[in-house]
């Protein structure tokens, strides 16, 4: 399964469209694992005009960070 994110702006190299594996988004910020690896691109929200893939997940998650442990509402798509 595949998502594919779509732009407002480009990012780097002029894309207005991220093909990724998986994409999750964790508050305010898009974490897309590009098709056929590479590394995470990170995206502001409000870049971001669109999401589309065949599976929605959320779940609250745990998520440990130098400040502390906090709850947040994660979503994954595929």
């Amino acid at each position: 399964m595949t998502a594919t994110v779509f732009l407002d702006e480009p990012i780097a190299d002029g894309e207005h469209r991220l093909d990724c594996e998986d994409v999750r988004v964790i508050g305010n910020l898009l974490w897309a694992t590009p098709a056929g690896g590479g590394r995470e691109t990170v995206v502001p929200l409000e870049n971001v005009t669109g999401v589309t893939g065949d599976a929605v997940e959320q779940e609250v998650e745990e998520i440990e960070t130098t400040g502390g442990l906090f709850t947040e509402l994660v979503t994954d798509i595929t």
